[in-house]
């Protein structure tokens, strides 16, 4: 075969080929579709919110953020609810389902999933069908919901001058607490978050929010922290006493 029928194969071959990768996505498209149109299984985890407790006590336990969710129905409505950027959570009321009591000392309950099908799906509006929701037992308890004042607890890392102390005063240096009763039991006070500070010249006022799990509540969420450097000779009283005055 000569150089010229080579190269007039070559330039043949180049043309026909983006017209067969054309007609293959094509027929990909079409076949993809088609599937779309039967009924498939699929699975997804989607997202779950837990609202309404009993009155005065909160929902305590390790309650997963996603429900995985094993799904059957037509295959666009399947990839559709995967492919949903945007998910509204489906909930789980606690007026509406009846848990069952674990016995023992301790009041813990459980939930059987296969038990709220009917509610997701009334939720999502689709036209599949839930088969089953894993994990199929939530675990779960109920706390009594308290409110406490509790201490301001300054988190502050300063460098000292040579002969000093530092004296770190919260105000306010209590705040109003509403949490589980187990958990402020435990707790010496509720911290500011961590700051550090190079060596300061003088005494200086700074806010700092607090820091605190999200199945707290504050009255306030900032307070402020006074710095004050001392000579070590001088004493707490005293440095009470010029306040005051």
């Amino acid at each position: 075969m000569t150089a010229d029928e080579n190269k007039k194969r070559r330039s043949i071959l180049n043309r026909e080929l983006p017209v067969f990768a054309f007609f293959l996505l094509l027929s990909f498209v079409f076949w993809y579709l088609n599937e779309l149109g039967k009924e498939l299984d699929g699975t997804i985890n989607y997202p779950v919110r837990y609202i309404n407790p009993p009155k005065d006590r909160i929902i305590t336990g390790d309650l997963p953020g996603k429900l995985e969710m094993d799904l059957r129905g037509p295959g666009y409505s399947i990839l559709k609810m995967k492919l949903s950027g945007s998910r509204a959570p489906v909930v789980i009321d606690f007026t509406r389902v009846a848990p069952k009591r674990i016995p023992g000392p301790t009041p813990h309950y459980f939930l059987v999933t296969s038990g709220l099908i009917q509610s997701f799906a009334k939720q999502l509006h689709a036209d599949f069908e839930i088969i089953s929701v894993h994990p199929d037992t939530l675990f779960f308890g109920y706390d009594k919901l308290v409110t406490r004042r509790m201490a301001v607890l300054p988190d502050l890392k300063l460098d000292a001058p040579p002969g000093t102390r530092i004296v770190l005063v919260p105000d306010p240096d209590s705040v109003t607490v509403t949490g589980p009763e187990h958990v402020l039991d435990t707790l010496r006070g509720i911290s500011t978050q961590h700051r550090s500070y190079s060596r300061m010249e003088g005494n200086f006022r700074v806010k700092v929010p607090l820091e605190f799990p999200e199945y707290l509540e504050t009255a306030q969420k900032r307070v402020s922290v006074e710095v004050t450097f001392l000579d070590r000779d001088v004493s707490l009283f005293s440095l009470k006493n010029n306040r005051n005055n």
